[in-house]
């Protein structure tokens, strides 16, 4: 079955990338964008959901696995091997370098925990990304061209295979005794510890493997974009990759997954909205977006109620859930018509382009206020959790 699964992830890479690369084209970019982020977000889950610290500088592990990779590159490739070999190897050393990084972040990570860690995983970001600027052979603040083949490679095969391996390594585990020292920390360190696990060990390992996998997404990056600079690896960049672990659930690997795409994909799906007749950006009217805001907050409100304080049966709760839904459209409606009746906000209009990071902000917002456990919790993707979603009971062997 392992066989067949690496087989069948391989066949996957590379039919997505010869789909997208002559259907798809404009979308290329984006599709191996959404493979990175899905490897960062899966591989800072090991660290995070999965072994229980707290990190957020993992851009930082990012940044390494670029610039090693696209100064190696730009130094000494002389097209002796072909492109895609180089480009196997070049993930390989970006990865390598990354988890040196990792064991070097990681052994603050033996004498502290929460907050301390966090504090010490920002400053360590931030710090090689200023440092980075000062470097004037990797091209200093401007940024440095990676253009080792003249022009940039096919990369999304590549960045779907590593993505499929990341969450292969992260889900094997989970589901093997392997995993249960990184559980065991994650819950109780002190017990955990006494049990016999070697804690020091544990963590360790787990920003290792972290920092490696994001240093071969980082690779990838360097040689896809042809150009890399220390601002794509500001603390921003770790913090959106936080929110996609916390968003898709602490120690879900399938809620990283769903949630690094749903984070990549909503700002740029904003970013380009336009009337497909006219090509023009969109213009949302004042008085819709006024009565828009209103009507999310009245339904927010509704919904969280109605989770709250009804403990009956599941059809009858999902039917207040619509119901609640509906009656935010209806409000939506009859606000949007009376607001029109005020002329200075009705002749007010606003790009749909401009407010999409605050459709983002307000998106995660509303989210946790919903599911503050994120939209997988612990759980996995499996046919058994789905049977048990929609009321199914398993059967007990005799």
């Amino acid at each position: 079955m392992r066989i067949v699964s690496i087989l069948l992830a391989c066949g996957f890479a590379f039919g997505l990338d010869t789909v997208v690369s002559q259907q798809f084209q404009s979308l290329y970019r984006l599709v191996v964008l959404a493979g990175l982020y899905i490897t960062l977000a899966v591989s800072l889950n090991l660290i995070n959901g999965i072994t229980g610290q707290f990190s957020i500088g993992h851009a930082a592990f990012y940044m390494v696995g670029a610039y090693s990779a696209g100064f190696i590159s730009k130094t000494f490739y002389a097209g002796q091997v072909s492109p895609q070999v180089w480009m196997v190897g070049m993930a390989i050393l970006g990865a390598l370098f990354a988890a040196i990084a990792g064991f070097i972040v990681g052994l603050p990570s033996l004498r502290l925990r929460g907050d301390y860690l966090a504090i010490v995983t920002l400053g360590f970001g931030e710090i090689l990304r200023i440092v980075t600027q000062n470097i004037e052979p990797i091209g200093g603040a401007y940024g440095m061209n990676v253009k080792p083949f003249g022009s940039p490679p096919q990369t999304l095969w590549l960045a779907w295979i590593l993505a499929v391996l990341c969450i292969a390594v992260c889900r094997n585990l989970l589901k093997t005794a392997h995993g249960l020292p990184f559980l065991a920390v994650r819950e109780d360190e002190v017990a955990s510890s006494a049990m016999g696990v070697n804690t020091s060990s544990t963590k360790v390992t787990a920003f290792i493997v972290g920092s490696a996998f994001a240093g071969g997404a980082g690779a990838i990056l360097a040689h896809a974009e042809s150009f890399i600079s220390p601002d794509m690896f500001k603390m921003d960049v770790s913090f959106i990759i936080l929110t996609m672990v916390v968003l898709g659930g602490t120690g879900s690997i399938t809620g990283s997954v769903l949630a690094a795409v749903a984070l990549f994909a909503i700002p740029e799906w904003l970013r380009n909205l336009q009337d497909p007749v006219t090509k023009v950006p969109i213009q949302i009217p004042g008085p819709a977006l006024v009565a828009s805001i209103l009507a999310v907050v009245m339904t927010v409100a509704l919904l969280k109620l109605a989770q709250d304080r009804y403990h009956g049966e599941r059809v009858k709760k999902i039917g207040l859930l619509l119901g609640a839904i509906f009656a935010g459209s209806v409000a939506q409606m009859v606000l949007n018509l009376a607001l029109s009746q005020i002329p200075s906000l009705a002749a007010k209009s606003f790009e749909a382009a401009a407010l999409r990071m605050v459709i983002f902000a307000a998106t995660l917002i509303i989210l946790m206020l919903l599911r503050p456990q994120g939209m997988m919790a612990q759980h996995e993707f499996s046919w058994a959790w789905v049977a048990r979603v929609f009321g199914k009971k398993e059967k007990v062997a005799a």
